[in-house]
Protein backbone atom coordinates (compact mmCIF):
# COMPACT_ATOMS: atom_id res chain seq x y z
CA UNK A 1 0.00 0.00 0.00
CA UNK A 2 2.50 2.71 1.06
CA UNK A 3 4.48 1.84 -2.37
CA UNK A 4 1.05 2.21 -4.27
CA UNK A 5 0.54 5.76 -2.64
CA UNK A 6 3.69 6.81 -3.32
CA UNK A 7 3.44 6.10 -7.02
CA UNK A 8 -0.06 7.70 -7.18
CA UNK A 9 1.70 10.88 -5.60
CA UNK A 10 4.41 10.51 -8.19
CA UNK A 11 1.46 10.54 -11.05
CA UNK A 12 0.15 14.09 -8.99
CA UNK A 13 3.38 15.29 -9.30
CA UNK A 14 4.38 15.34 -12.48
CA UNK A 15 0.83 15.50 -13.71
CA UNK A 16 0.46 18.96 -12.38
CA UNK A 17 4.42 20.36 -11.58
CA UNK A 18 6.04 18.85 -14.94
CA UNK A 19 8.93 17.83 -12.67
CA UNK A 20 10.94 14.75 -14.41
CA UNK A 21 13.41 15.40 -12.03
CA UNK A 22 11.41 14.79 -9.27
CA UNK A 23 9.97 12.03 -10.21
CA UNK A 24 13.39 10.86 -11.59
CA UNK A 25 14.78 11.22 -8.24
CA UNK A 26 11.65 9.36 -6.27
CA UNK A 27 12.24 6.13 -9.21
CA UNK A 28 16.13 5.85 -8.76
CA UNK A 29 17.91 5.51 -5.22
CA UNK A 30 21.76 4.94 -3.94
CA UNK A 31 22.73 1.52 -2.64
CA UNK A 32 25.69 1.20 -0.58
CA UNK A 33 28.90 0.17 0.61
CA UNK A 34 28.76 -1.25 4.06
CA UNK A 35 29.79 -4.70 3.06
CA UNK A 36 28.83 -6.63 6.64
CA UNK A 37 29.10 -3.70 8.82
CA UNK A 38 25.90 -2.69 10.06
CA UNK A 39 24.80 1.20 10.86
CA UNK A 40 23.46 1.38 14.61
CA UNK A 41 21.23 -1.45 16.01
CA UNK A 42 18.85 -3.62 13.87
CA UNK A 43 15.59 -0.95 14.36
CA UNK A 44 17.70 1.85 12.76
CA UNK A 45 19.16 0.08 10.27
CA UNK A 46 15.88 -1.36 9.11
CA UNK A 47 14.63 1.94 9.12
CA UNK A 48 17.45 3.28 7.21
CA UNK A 49 16.32 0.93 4.04
CA UNK A 50 12.80 1.07 4.23
CA UNK A 51 13.26 5.11 3.68
CA UNK A 52 15.60 4.22 1.25
CA UNK A 53 14.24 1.61 -1.09
CA UNK A 54 10.66 2.47 -0.65
CA UNK A 55 9.03 2.72 -4.19
CA UNK A 56 12.82 2.65 -5.99
CA UNK A 57 12.85 0.76 -8.86
CA UNK A 58 16.83 1.21 -9.79
CA UNK A 59 19.34 1.00 -7.04
CA UNK A 60 22.17 3.09 -8.25
CA UNK A 61 25.06 1.06 -6.33
CA UNK A 62 24.92 -2.16 -4.27
CA UNK A 63 22.13 -3.45 -2.37
CA UNK A 64 23.28 -4.76 1.20
CA UNK A 65 21.16 -6.79 3.68
CA UNK A 66 22.49 -8.24 6.41
CA UNK A 67 21.69 -9.07 10.02
CA UNK A 68 18.18 -8.70 9.97
CA UNK A 69 15.58 -10.87 12.27
CA UNK A 70 12.91 -13.18 10.95
CA UNK A 71 10.08 -10.86 12.32
CA UNK A 72 10.90 -7.61 9.49
CA UNK A 73 9.12 -7.08 6.87
CA UNK A 74 10.64 -6.29 3.61
CA UNK A 75 7.91 -6.10 1.03
CA UNK A 76 9.13 -2.83 -0.14
CA UNK A 77 11.54 -4.19 -1.83
CA UNK A 78 9.37 -5.60 -4.54
CA UNK A 79 9.40 -1.88 -6.29
CA UNK A 80 13.15 -2.83 -7.62
CA UNK A 81 13.48 -3.84 -10.84
CA UNK A 82 17.49 -3.51 -11.09
CA UNK A 83 20.93 -3.39 -9.23
CA UNK A 84 23.79 -1.46 -10.77
CA UNK A 85 26.14 -3.11 -8.12
CA UNK A 86 26.37 -6.17 -6.16
CA UNK A 87 23.28 -7.87 -3.87
CA UNK A 88 24.47 -8.78 -0.90
CA UNK A 89 22.02 -10.97 1.71
CA UNK A 90 23.72 -12.15 4.75
CA UNK A 91 23.38 -13.52 8.16
CA UNK A 92 19.29 -12.74 8.34
CA UNK A 93 16.25 -14.75 9.93
CA UNK A 94 13.52 -14.07 7.46
CA UNK A 95 12.38 -16.99 5.18
CA UNK A 96 12.02 -14.85 1.85
CA UNK A 97 14.17 -12.47 -0.20
CA UNK A 98 11.25 -10.74 -2.09
CA UNK A 99 12.65 -9.32 -5.09
CA UNK A 100 10.19 -10.71 -7.72
CA UNK A 101 10.47 -7.76 -10.00
CA UNK A 102 14.14 -7.57 -10.36
CA UNK A 103 15.59 -8.17 -13.68
CA UNK A 104 18.95 -7.10 -13.86
CA UNK A 105 22.23 -7.05 -11.97
CA UNK A 106 24.42 -5.09 -13.34
CA UNK A 107 27.60 -5.97 -11.48
CA UNK A 108 29.64 -2.60 -11.88
CA UNK A 109 30.81 -3.01 -8.58
CA UNK A 110 31.47 -6.85 -7.26
CA UNK A 111 31.50 -8.01 -3.71
CA UNK A 112 34.96 -9.62 -3.34
CA UNK A 113 35.55 -8.44 -6.72
CA UNK A 114 33.86 -11.64 -7.47
CA UNK A 115 30.01 -11.66 -6.65
CA UNK A 116 27.33 -9.72 -8.34
CA UNK A 117 24.83 -11.44 -6.36
CA UNK A 118 26.16 -13.69 -2.51
CA UNK A 119 23.99 -14.97 -0.18
CA UNK A 120 25.19 -16.57 2.70
CA UNK A 121 24.67 -17.78 5.98
CA UNK A 122 20.83 -16.71 6.25
CA UNK A 123 19.38 -19.04 8.83
CA UNK A 124 19.05 -18.45 13.15
CA UNK A 125 21.75 -20.62 14.74
CA UNK A 126 19.58 -21.40 17.87
CA UNK A 127 16.09 -21.96 15.80
CA UNK A 128 13.82 -22.69 12.89
CA UNK A 129 14.23 -19.33 11.34
CA UNK A 130 16.21 -19.03 8.00
CA UNK A 131 15.88 -18.16 3.85
CA UNK A 132 13.84 -20.83 2.63
CA UNK A 133 13.41 -18.67 -1.17
CA UNK A 134 15.49 -16.28 -2.82
CA UNK A 135 11.73 -15.05 -4.50
CA UNK A 136 13.96 -13.60 -7.57
CA UNK A 137 11.23 -14.63 -10.07
CA UNK A 138 11.96 -12.51 -12.66
CA UNK A 139 16.08 -12.38 -12.36
CA UNK A 140 17.44 -13.04 -16.01
CA UNK A 141 20.48 -11.53 -16.43
CA UNK A 142 23.65 -10.76 -14.50
CA UNK A 143 25.82 -8.58 -16.58
CA UNK A 144 28.79 -8.54 -14.73
CA UNK A 145 30.49 -10.98 -11.99
CA UNK A 146 29.45 -14.37 -10.33
CA UNK A 147 27.32 -16.32 -7.85
CA UNK A 148 27.81 -17.19 -4.04
CA UNK A 149 25.20 -18.88 -2.49
CA UNK A 150 26.78 -20.83 0.56
CA UNK A 151 25.44 -21.91 4.02
CA UNK A 152 21.79 -21.40 3.74
CA UNK A 153 20.77 -24.29 6.17
CA UNK A 154 16.89 -24.09 5.18
CA UNK A 155 17.19 -22.88 1.07
CA UNK A 156 16.44 -25.54 -1.36
CA UNK A 157 15.82 -24.39 -4.67
CA UNK A 158 19.07 -22.23 -5.74
CA UNK A 159 21.15 -25.18 -6.53
CA UNK A 160 18.26 -26.30 -9.00
CA UNK A 161 18.14 -23.07 -11.29
CA UNK A 162 20.11 -22.76 -14.02
CA UNK A 163 22.46 -20.05 -13.35
CA UNK A 164 24.28 -20.06 -16.78
CA UNK A 165 21.05 -19.10 -17.95
CA UNK A 166 21.48 -16.04 -15.89
CA UNK A 167 25.02 -15.70 -15.81
CA UNK A 168 26.28 -13.51 -18.93
CA UNK A 169 29.93 -14.51 -18.62
CA UNK A 170 30.33 -17.99 -18.80
CA UNK A 171 34.24 -17.78 -17.13
CA UNK A 172 32.30 -16.31 -13.43
CA UNK A 173 32.21 -18.10 -10.67
CA UNK A 174 29.08 -19.91 -9.58
CA UNK A 175 29.54 -21.18 -5.74
CA UNK A 176 26.56 -23.12 -4.64
CA UNK A 177 27.43 -24.80 -1.27
CA UNK A 178 26.47 -26.35 2.35
CA UNK A 179 22.42 -25.61 1.62
CA UNK A 180 19.16 -27.06 2.50
CA UNK A 181 17.96 -30.52 0.67
CA UNK A 182 17.23 -29.92 -3.04
CA UNK A 183 13.20 -29.50 -3.31
CA UNK A 184 11.60 -32.54 -5.43
CA UNK A 185 9.34 -30.10 -7.24
CA UNK A 186 9.65 -28.59 -10.34
CA UNK A 187 7.88 -26.54 -13.16
CA UNK A 188 7.42 -28.95 -15.62
CA UNK A 189 10.74 -28.89 -17.88
CA UNK A 190 12.39 -25.71 -16.04
CA UNK A 191 13.65 -25.47 -12.81
CA UNK A 192 11.81 -23.04 -9.83
CA UNK A 193 12.91 -20.72 -7.19
CA UNK A 194 9.88 -22.07 -4.97
CA UNK A 195 6.75 -23.76 -4.44
CA UNK A 196 4.16 -23.28 -6.66
CA UNK A 197 3.91 -22.67 -10.29
CA UNK A 198 4.20 -19.34 -10.27
CA UNK A 199 7.71 -19.35 -9.45
CA UNK A 200 9.18 -21.42 -12.65
CA UNK A 201 12.40 -19.78 -13.94
CA UNK A 202 12.23 -17.37 -17.22
CA UNK A 203 14.86 -18.65 -19.95
CA UNK A 204 15.99 -16.90 -22.12
CA UNK A 205 19.55 -17.52 -23.45
CA UNK A 206 20.14 -21.11 -23.21
CA UNK A 207 16.58 -22.08 -25.11
CA UNK A 208 17.78 -19.14 -28.07
CA UNK A 209 18.36 -20.86 -31.56
CA UNK A 210 22.11 -20.35 -32.88
CA UNK A 211 21.40 -17.41 -35.02
CA UNK A 212 20.31 -15.58 -31.49
CA UNK A 213 23.39 -13.41 -30.46
CA UNK A 214 21.90 -12.56 -26.77
CA UNK A 215 18.89 -13.53 -25.54
CA UNK A 216 15.58 -14.36 -27.26
CA UNK A 217 11.55 -14.33 -26.44
CA UNK A 218 11.37 -17.77 -28.24
CA UNK A 219 13.19 -20.81 -29.45
CA UNK A 220 12.63 -20.02 -33.35
CA UNK A 221 15.28 -18.15 -34.92
CA UNK A 222 12.80 -15.12 -35.37
CA UNK A 223 12.44 -15.06 -31.96
CA UNK A 224 16.04 -13.06 -31.07
CA UNK A 225 16.03 -9.98 -28.73
CA UNK A 226 17.42 -6.76 -29.94
CA UNK A 227 20.86 -6.91 -29.33
CA UNK A 228 20.60 -3.52 -26.81
CA UNK A 229 18.44 -5.91 -24.77
CA UNK A 230 19.54 -7.41 -21.11
CA UNK A 231 17.77 -10.41 -19.34
CA UNK A 232 15.54 -10.96 -22.22
CA UNK A 233 12.45 -9.23 -24.14
CA UNK A 234 8.54 -9.76 -25.17
CA UNK A 235 9.73 -9.41 -28.57
CA UNK A 236 12.39 -8.03 -31.40
CA UNK A 237 12.69 -4.38 -30.83
CA UNK A 238 14.45 -2.02 -28.90
CA UNK A 239 11.66 -1.07 -27.39
CA UNK A 240 10.48 -4.81 -26.33
CA UNK A 241 13.68 -5.11 -23.40
CA UNK A 242 12.99 -6.15 -19.85
CA UNK A 243 15.98 -3.97 -19.32
CA UNK A 244 18.67 -2.16 -21.25
CA UNK A 245 22.24 -3.59 -22.12
CA UNK A 246 23.34 0.34 -21.93
CA UNK A 247 21.24 2.80 -21.61
CA UNK A 248 17.37 3.59 -21.79
CA UNK A 249 16.21 6.33 -23.72
CA UNK A 250 12.75 7.20 -23.05
CA UNK A 251 11.91 3.39 -23.46
CA UNK A 252 13.83 2.70 -25.96
CA UNK A 253 17.13 0.57 -25.55
CA UNK A 254 20.73 2.36 -27.09
CA UNK A 255 24.24 1.86 -27.62
CA UNK A 256 24.96 5.73 -26.21
CA UNK A 257 22.49 8.91 -24.93
CA UNK A 258 22.02 11.10 -27.79
CA UNK A 259 24.98 12.94 -27.82
CA UNK A 260 25.63 16.97 -26.60
CA UNK A 261 26.95 17.51 -30.62
CA UNK A 262 26.31 16.49 -34.04
CA UNK A 263 27.72 16.60 -37.50
CA UNK A 264 25.99 18.91 -39.75
CA UNK A 265 27.10 16.74 -43.56
CA UNK A 266 26.18 20.62 -44.89
CA UNK A 267 28.15 22.36 -43.55
CA UNK A 268 30.62 19.79 -42.09
CA UNK A 269 31.24 21.06 -38.98
CA UNK A 270 29.80 20.14 -35.00
CA UNK A 271 26.96 21.82 -33.61
CA UNK A 272 24.88 21.52 -30.60
CA UNK A 273 22.37 18.89 -30.30
CA UNK A 274 19.14 20.13 -29.38
CA UNK A 275 17.81 16.50 -28.65
CA UNK A 276 20.99 15.95 -26.66
CA UNK A 277 20.78 13.70 -22.91
CA UNK A 278 23.01 12.75 -20.55
CA UNK A 279 23.55 9.63 -19.14
CA UNK A 280 23.04 9.45 -15.69
CA UNK A 281 23.55 4.99 -14.54
CA UNK A 282 21.84 3.38 -17.58
CA UNK A 283 19.21 5.91 -18.12
CA UNK A 284 19.46 9.34 -20.69
CA UNK A 285 18.21 12.17 -18.92
CA UNK A 286 17.65 15.73 -20.57
CA UNK A 287 19.03 17.34 -16.76
CA UNK A 288 21.03 15.78 -14.52
CA UNK A 289 19.33 15.52 -10.72
CA UNK A 290 19.98 17.60 -8.52
CA UNK A 291 23.54 17.60 -6.58
CA UNK A 292 25.09 15.86 -10.07
CA UNK A 293 26.94 17.95 -12.71
CA UNK A 294 27.69 18.03 -16.66
CA UNK A 295 31.15 16.87 -17.55
CA UNK A 296 31.00 16.38 -21.27
CA UNK A 297 27.77 14.15 -21.69
CA UNK A 298 27.46 12.15 -18.20
CA UNK A 299 25.78 13.32 -15.39
CA UNK A 300 28.37 13.13 -11.96
CA UNK A 301 28.75 13.52 -8.71
CA UNK A 302 31.94 15.62 -8.45
CA UNK A 303 33.92 17.29 -10.78
CA UNK A 304 37.55 15.11 -11.27
CA UNK A 305 40.64 16.67 -9.56
CA UNK A 306 42.21 18.15 -13.38
CA UNK A 307 38.24 19.90 -13.95
CA UNK A 308 36.38 22.51 -12.18
CA UNK A 309 32.90 23.48 -11.49
CA UNK A 310 32.04 26.47 -12.91
CA UNK A 311 27.75 27.15 -13.43
CA UNK A 312 26.55 28.67 -17.36
CA UNK A 313 23.25 29.22 -18.13
CA UNK A 314 21.81 27.87 -14.73
CA UNK A 315 23.79 24.30 -15.39
CA UNK A 316 26.71 23.30 -13.53
CA UNK A 317 29.19 22.37 -15.77
CA UNK A 318 32.82 20.35 -15.34
CA UNK A 319 35.86 22.76 -17.40
CA UNK A 320 39.09 22.22 -17.68
CA UNK A 321 41.02 24.40 -15.60
CA UNK A 322 42.43 27.46 -16.78
CA UNK A 323 46.02 29.52 -15.72
CA UNK A 324 49.92 28.31 -16.47
CA UNK A 325 50.55 24.39 -16.10
CA UNK A 326 54.86 23.75 -16.60
CA UNK A 327 55.56 22.66 -19.82
CA UNK A 328 55.36 18.83 -20.45
CA UNK A 329 53.41 18.78 -17.10
CA UNK A 330 49.65 17.41 -17.11
CA UNK A 331 47.49 19.27 -14.48
CA UNK A 332 45.95 17.66 -12.13
CA UNK A 333 43.91 20.18 -10.07
CA UNK A 334 42.44 23.14 -9.30
CA UNK A 335 43.01 25.96 -7.31
CA UNK A 336 40.16 28.93 -7.74
CA UNK A 337 41.63 32.34 -7.47
CA UNK A 338 41.09 35.33 -9.61
CA UNK A 339 44.81 37.12 -10.32
CA UNK A 340 45.91 39.38 -12.79
CA UNK A 341 49.43 38.06 -13.37
CA UNK A 342 52.16 40.82 -14.63
CA UNK A 343 55.56 40.17 -16.23
CA UNK A 344 58.10 41.50 -18.52
CA UNK A 345 57.52 37.98 -21.20
CA UNK A 346 54.03 38.49 -21.44
CA UNK A 347 53.02 40.87 -23.84
CA UNK A 348 49.82 41.70 -22.00
CA UNK A 349 48.26 41.35 -18.71
CA UNK A 350 46.72 37.81 -18.48
CA UNK A 351 43.79 37.07 -16.18
CA UNK A 352 43.64 33.65 -14.79
CA UNK A 353 40.29 32.40 -13.45
CA UNK A 354 42.14 29.39 -11.60
CA UNK A 355 45.69 28.60 -11.14
CA UNK A 356 46.19 24.43 -12.89
CA UNK A 357 48.43 22.80 -10.31
CA UNK A 358 50.42 20.03 -11.11
CA UNK A 359 51.19 17.31 -8.66
CA UNK A 360 54.65 17.36 -7.09
CA UNK A 361 55.16 21.19 -8.67
CA UNK A 362 52.66 23.01 -7.08
CA UNK A 363 51.20 23.11 -4.06
CA UNK A 364 47.41 23.64 -3.94
CA UNK A 365 46.31 24.92 -0.59
CA UNK A 366 48.59 26.92 1.66
CA UNK A 367 50.79 30.14 2.81
CA UNK A 368 53.80 28.73 -0.19
CA UNK A 369 52.55 28.95 -3.70
CA UNK A 370 55.25 27.59 -6.90
CA UNK A 371 55.03 29.28 -10.05
CA UNK A 372 56.15 28.50 -13.46
CA UNK A 373 57.70 31.47 -14.44
CA UNK A 374 59.36 34.29 -12.18
CA UNK A 375 56.15 36.83 -11.79
CA UNK A 376 57.16 40.44 -10.69
CA UNK A 377 53.88 42.12 -9.54
CA UNK A 378 50.37 40.32 -8.66
CA UNK A 379 47.29 42.24 -8.26
CA UNK A 380 44.98 40.59 -5.72
CA UNK A 381 41.53 41.00 -7.61
CA UNK A 382 40.05 38.69 -4.36
CA UNK A 383 40.36 41.21 -1.63
CA UNK A 384 42.08 38.27 0.05
CA UNK A 385 45.30 38.21 1.07
CA UNK A 386 46.09 34.46 0.34
CA UNK A 387 49.57 34.34 -0.27
CA UNK A 388 52.88 35.01 1.17
CA UNK A 389 55.54 34.19 -0.60
CA UNK A 390 56.18 32.31 -4.03
CA UNK A 391 59.13 30.06 -5.23
CA UNK A 392 60.06 29.72 -8.07
CA UNK A 393 60.51 25.69 -8.55
CA UNK A 394 63.76 25.87 -11.40
CA UNK A 395 65.50 28.64 -8.87
CA UNK A 396 64.19 27.27 -5.65
CA UNK A 397 64.88 30.76 -4.79
CA UNK A 398 61.88 32.41 -2.65
CA UNK A 399 60.76 35.82 -2.82
CA UNK A 400 59.19 37.76 0.36
CA UNK A 401 56.05 40.13 -0.60
CA UNK A 402 56.73 43.34 0.82
CA UNK A 403 54.18 45.80 1.23
CA UNK A 404 51.03 46.62 -0.42
CA UNK A 405 51.39 49.48 -2.83
CA UNK A 406 47.79 51.23 -4.35
CA UNK A 407 46.36 47.51 -5.06
CA UNK A 408 49.07 46.09 -5.96
CA UNK A 409 51.85 43.63 -4.16
CA UNK A 410 54.95 44.93 -4.24
CA UNK A 411 57.46 41.82 -3.93
CA UNK A 412 61.39 42.09 -3.55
Amino acid sequence: MTVLIKYIYIFIYIFFNGSFLTWLKMLVCSGTQNDLSTTGNSEIQYNLMRERYTGCEIVMGNLEITMMEHTRDFSFLQSIREVTGYILFAINEFSRLPLDHLRVIRGTTLYEDQYALAVMVNYQKEGQHGLQELGLTHLTEILEGGVKIIQNKYLSYAPQVIWQDIVKDGAAPIILEDNGPESDEACEDVPCWGPGNDTCQILTKTVCAPQCNGRCFGRNPSECCHNECAGGCTGPLDTDCFACRNFNNSGSCVPQCPQTVIYNKHTFKLEPNPDAKYQYGSICVSQCPTNFVVDGSSCVSNCPTHKMEVEKNGVKRCELCGGLCPKGMQCTECHRMTLILCHPLLPMKSTLKSFCISQGIWIPEGDTVKLPVAIKTIHDRTGRQTFFEMTDVRKQNTVHFKKRIAGHWAIN
